[in-house]
Parts: structure tokens; sequence; C-alpha cells
């Protein structure tokens, strides 16, 4: 009977050791830079003190384990500092992206007068096309003479520039 006790005892121990052989802790400070930013940011924590526990475990996550008030927080962070659902949780990380689509860059010279002849007729200056580039698209530039795409009407656009 004592040599069961024994080996369930040994068998016991090795496979505790192999656990925490696997899932060595780890120093906060010496985490990538990105995760100790989400880390913080997430928590809210003041400093590296609060930090009770690092672990990386198999799949190369970070279990981060953070004292609290209320008790004791676990949050899981990839390499790239990216929160990530841990076991047994629904955390749900959104990004928001937001495009702004800018003009080509262009370098304007103001010259004298400028004065654009649509077909009807309306005249357009040179200052009005500059300050509604989206609605212009500039089709050729020949010396003093721009042609123009009007999206709004559809039409060409003729600048001539004069000098006073």
């Amino acid at each position: 009977m004592k040599k069961i006790t024994a080996i369930t005892l040994a068998l016991g121990a090795g496979v505790c050791i192999s656990l925490v052989a696997q899932a060595d802790e780890i120093q906060f400070t010496t985490l990538p830079k990105t995760v100790q930013t989400t880390v913080i940011r997430e928590t809210g924590i003041a400093n590296p003190a609060y930090v009770t526990r690092v672990v990386r475990n198999e799949n190369g996550i970070y279990v981060v384990t953070v004292r609290e008030k209320s008790g004791n927080q676990v949050i899981y962070v990839n390499p790239e500092g990216a929160l990530v659902r841990g076991p047994g949780t629904a955390t749900t990380t959104t990004t928001t992206t937001t495009t702004v689509q800018q003009p080509a860059t262009t370098t304007t010279v103001q010259q004298p007068v400028q004065t654009v002849q649509p077909a009807e007729g309306t005249v357009v200056t040179y200052d009005q096309v500059q300050q509604n580039l989206p609605r212009y698209q500039l089709l050729e530039k020949k010396g003093k003479k721009e042609v123009y795409y009007d999206r709004q009407t559809g039409q060409k656009v003729i600048v001539k520039r004069e000098d006073k």
C-alpha cells in the first residue's frame, strides 16, 4: 500500500512540475512595450507594482493578473498588444476606422484675374475652382489655359489666366 501511495505522489508531483515548467512567470517590465501599454490602458493601474502575475501560455498569449480594490482582474494580451479572449470569457474588442480622402497635393500660385467660362455662359473664377477642388478635376493645362471637368454639371470648364 505504501508503494502505491509513493508512486501516486511521485506521479502527481511529476505532472505538477511539468505544468509549472510550461507556464513560467514573467516580470511585467520585461514584456514588450505594446503589451505593457495595453495592460496599463485597460486596467488603469498607476504602476507595475499592481501586476501580481504574468504568464505566457502555450499559444504565446500573455495572461496578466492585476490587483484591484475589488479583487484581481485577469486580461489576455497577444504579443502585438491586442486584447484577446481568455478561456471562458466574452471580451469583444471593437475597432473603428475612419478614412479621410484628401485631394492630391498641388502647388497654387496666386495669379491676377482668372476667369472660367462654361458653355452656358456662367463665369467661374480660378479662385472658385481652387476653393471647391472636389467639384473640379483638372484635365489639361497649356500655358495660360486650363481645362477642368465640372463634376456637378458634367461639363468642361475653361480657365484663362489674364495678366494685369
